[in-house]
């Protein structure tokens, strides 16, 4: 994509979902913080439930958008959705961007991040014991990536991971051969524009990773219409083969990016109340 587009893209995400919903649930504390990252400060932001205990569990959530778009900002409906409903913390950190920074970028501030908050718990009201990793699509790779990351230098150490409709791989191989068997057409021109734009580094897919450090998951995507339906699932059936998978829900009538239509859509509010109710159960 040229400048200009991108550009265009951030822009209009920006405007189409920041800021938009006026009936999100209310909470106990909204702070702005800023993280250290290899490359300068990450932009992040706590959502606190209200009647939160002084130090108790947390996720860390890492927003999707192809790792090109998307801010704290556009999802931070998302956030006070699941916050509010799972009466648990959330931290959402930002991450720098493609195709100003190349992949592993991204990965390596979202590993800067999660060692952070744990860092400062104590400040955060988080119980770095108790904090889980997060995210939808592209984030939701970077949060399995720094999962399995994290549990391999010290096993345990990432309790539990939330991944809604999260981006796998980026295999063309793979998106060719089920363009047809999954209607994926959509996807795998998105998943070749994202590959051009994070540069020539490896990618590793998450369909292929060991899952010994795997953390218990909570796995959910949507419908038909969302291109990463089939990789959710064949995911899903190696967490439950390696005894990893917590929870799998698949919210038919959802879109991939939907959840972030918390001002237009019923089902969005549903889906992430849901999924919300039940980290809660996990975490508490």
């Amino acid at each position: 994509m040229t400048g200009l587009l991108i550009r265009g893209l951030r822009e209009a995400a920006e405007r189409l979902l920041s800021d938009q919903d006026w009936h999100a649930p209310p909470l106990g504390e909204v702070r702005e913080l800023s993280a250290p990252g290899p490359g300068g400060p990450l932009r992040a932001r706590l959502y606190a439930p209200v009647n939160a205990p002084a130090s108790g569990p947390a996720l860390l959530y890492f927003h999707g958008g192809g790792f090109v778009c998307g801010s704290i900002d556009t999802h931070d409906s998302v956030c006070r959705w699941l916050a509010a409903s799972s009466g648990v913390r959330f931290i959402s950190c930002g991450y720098r961007l493609a195709p100003e920074t190349a992949f592993p970028g991204q990965q390596a501030d979202a590993l800067a991040a999660a060692r952070w908050v744990r860092e400062q718990g104590e400040q955060l009201g988080v119980d770095p014991e108790r904090l889980a990793l997060g995210g939808d699509s592209a984030g939701a790779y970077l949060a399995a990536l720094t999962a399995l990351t994290l549990n391999a230098e010290r096993p345990g150490s990432v309790p539990l991971q939330l991944l809604l409709y999260p981006l796998l791989h980026l295999e063309d191989a793979v998106w060719r051969e089920e363009v047809l068997r999954h209607f994926r057409v959509i996807g795998r021109v998105a998943a070749q524009s994202i590959r051009r734009e994070i540069g020539d580094a490896p990618f590793p897919s998450l369909l292929d990773a060991p899952l010994d450090h795997a953390p218990p998951t909570l796995l959910a995507g949507g419908g038909p219409l969302d291109p990463v339906r089939a990789d959710v699932e064949a995911y899903g059936r190696r967490l439950a083969g390696a005894g990893r998978l917590v929870f799998e829900r698949t919210w038919p009538a959802l879109v991939h990016g939907g959840l972030n239509l918390t001002h237009l859509s019923k089902g969005a509010v549903g889906a992430l109340t849901e999924v919300g109710t039940l980290l809660g159960k996990e975490m508490r």
